[in-house]
């Protein structure tokens, strides 16, 4: 009792004050949200804009990954930086996607070990139940991409997709595959090609089948 008494003794003597606090947060609170919602609609604007742009490309067309933090410094370079990356990345289109758009980055085998799982790891190769050609595919969130130039410029006549390197260089095979940024993609995930495919009656993207099971390098 004696405490809900002081706390009434408060609020009668410091009344402005607490209304003013209780006003001030309704408004700071009600900013907020209404500043995600913005936020929300520039990103969904933002994902139209680029989505648009890339759907102009065929699949398999060559397309450059161009580094914004090294665009202006040094661009075009072939030097591997050790924050940054580096300043262009060579890529052919895939697809889009609800959240970023797809590009082959390499083609791989993988095997199927006796246990069943799938390996990138070449020393499985000559104990492989079945050796599989993947197409390995990168993704790159639609936020992470700035804009995209599709004429090119004088130093590849390509299109350019300029964008944020904020993914882990996961194939380095030295200290900086830990850092958590450098490389364009988000993720790296595999396709094969489909068995049941019907060039020109079937959908271009159906050429692919998506490899849904763990890959690991063990």
């Amino acid at each position: 009792m004696e405490i809900l008494e002081k706390i009434l003794n408060w609020l009668s003597e410091n009344y402005g004050l607490f209304i003013s606090l209780l006003v001030q947060s309704f408004i700071a609170y009600h900013i907020f949200f209404l500043s995600k919602r913005l936020s929300d609609k520039a990103k969904l604007e933002h994902k139209e804009r680029i989505k648009k742009k890339a759907e102009e490309l065929k699949l398999g067309r060559e397309v450059y990954l161009v580094n914004v933090k090294r665009y202006f410094k040094d661009y075009p370079s072939n030097k591997e930086k050790m924050f940054s990356g580096y300043s262009h990345i060579k890529a052919e289109i895939k697809t889009t996607r609800f959240d970023g758009v797809e590009f082959i980055c390499g083609i791989k085998e993988i095997y199927r070990k006796p246990d069943g799982c799938l390996t990138l790891n070449t020393e499985s190769k000559k104990t492989a139940q079945e050796k599989i050609k993947v197409f390995e595919v990168g993704v790159i969130p639609y936020e992470w991409i700035e804009y995209i130039d599709l004429r090119g410029d004088e130093h590849g006549f390509v299109p350019l997709f300029f964008g944020y390197f904020k993914g882990r260089r996961y194939w380095q095979k030295s200290w900086k595959r830990f850092l958590p940024f450098g490389y364009p993609y988000k993720e790296i995930i595999y396709y094969k090609e489909s068995g049941v495919y019907h060039e020109g009656s079937d959908p271009v993207d159906m050429k692919f089948s998506f490899i849904d099971e763990p890959i690991s390098n063990e």
